[in-house]
């Protein structure tokens, strides 16, 4: 018995048979045209990220870096709105420069005057149109026309919330959309470049080179205009082989993760977890990056320094803010002759609260004045706030002082 979508037919002579899903059918049997449709442009696929910011190559923290924490503010050129509803407004606008971002962004509305006025305030974009040439949101409770003129745009601003949760990875492939100056060095479109120094939700850093090959950052010594980068999505067949399916690490929490009836529940969960972690490693001793913070320490013991690659060999880099060092106030600490000590008439001064002297050595005599032997016996001490222990010829005694 022949099967459906079997061969050609002979009363078409033969016909090439113009419908691509049966021909498919044809050679692999039915079904096969939608297994190929999950791979269909996989080589052309590509997602995109608008340029936000920049850490220049002079900044101290994470220099030559694209950052996505900032929030973009960019001159409104036209505004114009149209009726949706008896109660709501749609209001379609652009920018100068374009910004290439996603629908459902927060923005906030200003400065717009005249009749327009109205449509100032907080809102989500509803539509982007491609490129970024006009973005949409929605106003509730009004319904009105209105196109505002130039001059009631002559302060116009928009401001989109930086809300950037993900950012391309390592050794992730990009382009840039047009030829732009990062300082000595441009970025070419149709040239590919590699993600470096990625965080994952935030910042990034580009290579000319991957990995494997080795990092060969790109220096930025000038912010850019705006552009876009270009990520290539293909998935090719080392993706296929590098993927693992993760160890369950915590089998009382995780092993029933999405077993529940609440799967939105668990990805809740997850995020405010992540969010935590997030807020809370800024504070903790990292190898990744530096820690910066503004709280008081307190140590118990000693603290040992160590400078592995001999950075404070050359006066210069004890300038340096990220020279390794201990500070008392704004002093270094034992490094080359400096002193956490100053001289202040016949006193020494110190910045830190509490001082310890290890040991005090007097090379030749000493004379201890404003005290005058009373008897050769002792006397009985009335008062004091202070003392310093002091080794003479292996007996201890102590200095009783007053402030």
């Amino acid at each position: 018995m022949a099967e459906q979508n079997q061969g050609f037919r002979q009363d078409l002579n033969f016909q090439e048979n113009v419908n691509d899903v049966q021909s498919l059918s044809n050679l692999g049997g039915v079904g096969l045209a939608g297994d190929l449709r999950v791979i269909q442009n996989n080589l052309r696929n590509t997602s995109y990220l608008p340029f936000n910011s920049v850490k220049l190559s002079t900044d101290l923290s994470n220099p030559d870096t694209f950052d996505f924490t900032t929030d973009k503010v960019l001159d409104i050129t036209s505004l114009e709105t149209k009726i949706l509803t008896a109660d709501s407004t749609e209001v379609k606008f652009s920018t100068t420069p374009d910004y290439n971002t996603y629908a459902g962004e927060e923005i906030t509305i200003e400065n717009v005057t005249g009749a327009g006025a109205g449509f100032n305030g907080d809102y989500f974009t509803t539509n982007v149109a491609t490129g970024g040439t006009f973005y949409s949101y929605v106003v509730t409770g009004v319904a009105t026309t209105i196109t505002a003129s130039t001059g009631e745009l002559s302060s116009a601003k928009v401001t989109f919330k930086s809300k950037t949760n993900f950012v391309f990875t390592k050794d992730d492939v990009v382009g840039v959309s047009k030829t732009v100056s990062v300082g000595s060095t441009s970025l070419f479109p149709n040239i590919d470049y590699f993600i470096t120094g990625s965080d994952t939700t935030s910042k990034f850093k580009l290579s000319t080179t991957n990995s494997t090959v080795g990092v060969n950052t790109i220096s930025i010594g000038s912010t850019p205009g705006q552009f876009d980068f270009i990520r290539k999505d293909a998935v090719l067949q080392e993706n296929l082989i590098a993927f693992k399916k993760p160890d369950i690490q915590d089998d009382e929490e995780f092993n029933s993760y999405l077993s529940g009836d609440d799967i939105n529940a668990a990805l809740d969960r997850t995020q405010a977890a992540g969010e935590s972690a997030e807020y809370t490693i800024e504070g903790k001793y990292k190898g990744t990056e530096d820690t910066t913070i503004d709280e008081n320490v307190k140590i118990e013991g000693t603290v040992n320094l160590f400078d592995p690659i001999s950075y404070n060999s050359s006066s210069a880099s004890l300038s340096n803010p990220k020279s390794p060092g201990i500070f008392i106030g704004n002093t270094r600490a034992f490094s080359s002759d400096n002193n956490p000590w100053t001289i202040d008439g016949t006193n020494l001064k110190t910045d830190s609260h509490e001082v310890s002297i290890g040991e005090l050595l007097f090379v030749s005599d000493i004379t201890i004045s404003g005290v005058s032997i009373a008897s050769s016996t002792g006397i009985g001490v009335t008062s004091f706030t202070h003392k310093i222990p002091v080794t003479v010829n292996g007996e201890t005694y102590f200095l009783l002082m007053t402030t």
